[in-house]
């Protein structure tokens, strides 16, 4: 009997494939991948990876809304100190050269101030389309936008230059953006990702769900399109409207210690959003949330309030505040179980909602080339910005996602190092709320931060920040209960196992079934329940090519935003037929041969550039906004810097 209580359970296998190969057919939401390394001179931060035209693969940030922008290879040739080649850089020429990226003859060229928080200036970007490849989806002719000359600028009014791209996230309402060429004619239609990937059936709505970890103590990001991670999310939970970086009432900050002693002399403080500063009202100021930003951007007076409490002193270059590393003081804080506090307004004065930011995750690192040394830092920000913005820094704890669809997007208290093993709920086209999970948010921090002692404290000596539990579960195979068994005893458990698993693949299959027509009358009538699923299967490419779906560079298939109603900046699409060529899409220059000049400059990414042509010039530079003061709430002029570090070539936005 033993050699049947073995072979009846491995044939089994092979009805378990087919039938898990079936249920991933199903619309299922998308969980993007997350790079292995972490990026930017004031994080280090998490990103995304994303694949443009053929198989260059970049990591983003995400969270810009409509298009992405990515920097190019041209970038790092104005910058003797480029960190942006460590993300990997786009190379456009490459992408025309394999026939998959255009600028496609578009008119329009958005400034190059793609953060709501920290002021970037320089050219315009440059409106481009080409496929993008998240995971095993396929989404053609992706709008971005490429910046070649660009940089951050700080208080000091110099010119520093820029690490990583943003990714689209989608836009409210909206499938693709629609664009004049500069010849007149057709428009050219540029895909949104989750817009394009919902209207295709391959996700269950136009939404996004994102939570994007930290880098200490090591956090996983969660980024998905067509669903949310239940387990991201803890407590009440903030509902608003339109765009998920609209400016929202922000009622006060405040330092909380959840457990233990307090290194300060006081369990909590508030009141420090309008501290020393008359102009802000007990109703608080208005904040935008923007993954493409760093920093905390806040009023300096907000900023200078939660520093008298902390041992930091103020880089006014910078506008930042760099931790006094050997005051006994900052070792307390930054491993104590303590927090900043956010609370803002949730539909009425009278019901509010906090998200607390430990200040283990407020203790980041600065390297080059905002600074000659590495130095830890704490990211409240004082310098001139679009807006009052809570960047990455506040995101490490905050989750946030929005259903373009139905133009509501969501903020609420993400949990610490200790994350549950993700719940992906799709979220379907009617579904118009999510659901927090039942998890604590103070367990989730247990064992990466330290309940302080009086002794601690009256000592005066530096803490040293507890590790997370990195222990995991016993190898399958190693059960010792197992290896005592008889051989009737597992002759019986395959018995069992054949007749369960049977059991369990009739199961499946008739749920899988009745899923399947559910999913589709839930599209059109009431919101899903939700469900917890798998990856996608990768689609084959087509034949010889390479190429992922059938849909080629020029042969795009526009489609129209979902209420027929334009977005901001943006006119209807046009329709036309597939099968024809749109010169609009396909640009008037074409590239049927490999050109013969090799350039010996190797690109980052491992590409050679194989090409003498270059890319014709188009549209009209546009004016960059002027500044926004933080400190006077006016628009501030800006002064050119007698000796920048980084010298701006050519730029059109200075």
């Amino acid at each position: 009997m033993a050699p049947s209580s073995v072979s009846l359970p491995l044939s089994l296998l092979g009805y378990l494939a087919v039938v898990s190969r079936v249920v991933a057919d199903d619309i299922v939401p998308y969980s993007a991948t997350w790079s292995d390394r972490t990026y930017g001179p004031d994080g280090p931060w998490p990103a995304v990876e994303v694949t443009l035209g053929t198989d260059q693969t970049l990591a983003l940030y995400p969270g810009h809304e409509f298009q992405s922008y990515i920097l190019t290879s041209d970038y790092c040739s104005q910058n003797a100190t480029c960190t942006a080649s460590k993300a990997r850089l786009y190379n456009k020429e490459r992408s025309q050269v394999d026939n998959t990226g255009s600028d496609g003859q578009i008119q329009w060229m958005p400034g190059p101030n793609y953060m709501q928080g920290l002021d970037v200036v320089g050219d315009d970007a440059t409106s481009w389309i080409d496929n993008m490849v998240l995971g095993d989806l396929f989404v053609p002719n992706t709008s971005l936008a490429l910046i070649s000359n660009a940089y951050a600028v700080y208080p000091n009014q110099q010119y520093y230059p820029l690490s990583v791209g943003c990714l689209g996230i989608g836009a409210p309402d909206t499938v693709n953006q629609s664009f004049t060429p500069g010849y007149g004619g057709p428009l050219i239609n540029a895909s949104l990702a989750p817009g394009w990937l919902n209207w295709k059936d391959q996700i269950p709505s136009n939404s996004f769900a994102m939570h994007i970890g930290s880098a200490d103590p090591p956090m996983p990001g969660s980024l998905i399109f067509g669903g949310y991670d239940q387990n991201r999310i803890i407590g009440d939970i903030l509902t608003e409207e339109d765009d998920y970086n609209k400016p929202i009432p922000l009622k006060d900050i405040s330092i909380n210690v959840v457990e233990g002693e307090s290194p300060w002399e006081f369990k909590s403080k508030n009141g420090l959003l309008a501290a020393n500063n008359a102009s802000i009202s007990t109703g608080g100021i208005k904040v935008s949330v923007d993954g493409c930003s760093p920093y905390l951007t806040l009023p300096k007076s907000t900023c200078d309030a939660i520093a008298e409490h902390l041992p930091v002193t103020y880089n006014e270059g910078l506008g930042l505040y760099i931790w006094k590393e050997d005051d006994a003081k900052y070792s307390q804080i930054v491993s104590s179980a303590s927090s900043l506090d956010f609370t803002f307004t949730a539909g009425s004065n009278t019901r509010h909602v906090t998200i607390s930011v430990p200040f283990r995750h407020l203790n980041l690192t600065l390297t080059e080339p905002l600074v000659d040394s590495d130095v830890q830092y704490f990211p409240c920000y004082t310098g001139s910005s679009s807006q009052f913005t809570l960047g990455r820094a506040f995101l490490q704890d905050a989750f946030v996602g929005a259903h373009w669809g139905q133009k509501k997007w969501w903020l609420a208290q993400a949990p610490g190092p200790n994350i549950p093993t993700p719940e992906v709920i799709a979220l379907w086209e009617n579904d118009d709320e999510i659901k927090a999970s039942e998890n604590d948010w103070k367990e989730s921090w247990a064992g990466s931060w330290k309940a302080l002692t009086r002794q601690d404290i009256d000592g005066g000596q530096a803490v040293t920040p507890l590790t997370p539990d990195q222990s995991t579960s016993p190898e399958a195979g190693a059960d010792p209960e197992e290896e005592g068994l008889s051989s009737g005893a597992k002759a019986g458990i395959g018995v069992g196992v054949a007749v369960g698993a049977l059991a369990v693949i009739g199961l499946v299959a008739f749920l899988f079934y009745r899923r399947r027509k559910a999913a589709a009358a839930a599209k059109n009538t009431a919101p899903s329940a939700g469900s917890t699923y798998g990856a996608h299967e990768a689609p084959a490419p087509a034949p010889g090519t390479g190429t992922y779906g059938t849909s080629q560079h020029g042969y795009y298939e526009p489609v129209k935003n979902n209420d027929n109603t334009t977005s901001p900046n943006m006119t209807q699409a046009y329709t036309h037929s597939p099968n024809s060529v749109n010169p609009s899409v396909y640009g008037q220059q074409q590239y049927p041969q490999q050109y013969p000049q090799q350039y010996p400059q190797q690109y980052p990414g491992g590409y050679a550039q194989q090409y003498s042509a270059e890319l014709p010039a188009s549209g009209i530079a546009s004016e960059l906004p002027v500044p926004y003061d933080p400190q006077t709430g006016a628009a501030a002029a800006r002064q050119p810097s007698p000796n920048p570090s980084h010298e701006l070539p050519g730029s059109s936005h200075r």
